[in-house]
């Protein structure tokens, strides 16, 4: 498992060293399945069964929904537009019209968008705001269910 001080400085710091739109987009998406992964461990399930699972973005997601749902309902909808934004940049060599769609997500998870957006540095901001506020939402779940989960000392 990630150390949470690399999640966070990877989504915080390092996703504003890349100008590449598409760099930001997959290592924020990377990020995200990390967080999703430590959600899973949080519950306390044997970790070396996950790890052997191979378990994608999209089943990660669809395992911690399973596990429980209500603490993340209102973030999966994010989670689902991002990998399907990642994936078809992924998967389909000449699809290079994501950057509507990616504003539009991160404009979903921010709750506004900014009259500004369609400026190439307010644009990488507005994503890597999404980024940090789904990531920062979703680490501080899953420390709250360790507290919860974790046997009294």
């Amino acid at each position: 498992m990630i150390p949470e001080e690399v999640l966070e400085y990877s989504v915080t710091v390092k996703l504003k060293e890349y100008s590449d739109m598409e760099i930001i987009l997959l290592k924020g998406h990377l990020v995200l399945e990390q967080i999703l992964y430590q959600f899973i461990s949080a519950h306390q399930l044997d970790s070396k069964r996950v790890d052997a699972m191979n378990l994608m973005f999209s089943k990660t997601l669809e395992l911690a929904m399973a596990i429980d749902a209500t603490s993340i309902k209102d973030k999966y909808p994010h989670l689902k537009e991002i990998n399907r934004i990642r994936n078809k940049i992924a998967h389909e060599l000449l699809f290079d019209d994501y950057h509507e769609d990616l504003k539009k997500w991160a404009s979903s998870v921010l709750g506004y968008t900014p009259k500004t957006i369609n400026s190439k540095r307010t644009y990488k901001n507005h994503v890597i705001k999404a980024f940090s506020l789904l990531a920062g939402t979703l680490l501080g779940i899953s420390n709250g269910i360790k507290v919860v989960k974790s046997p009294e000392e």
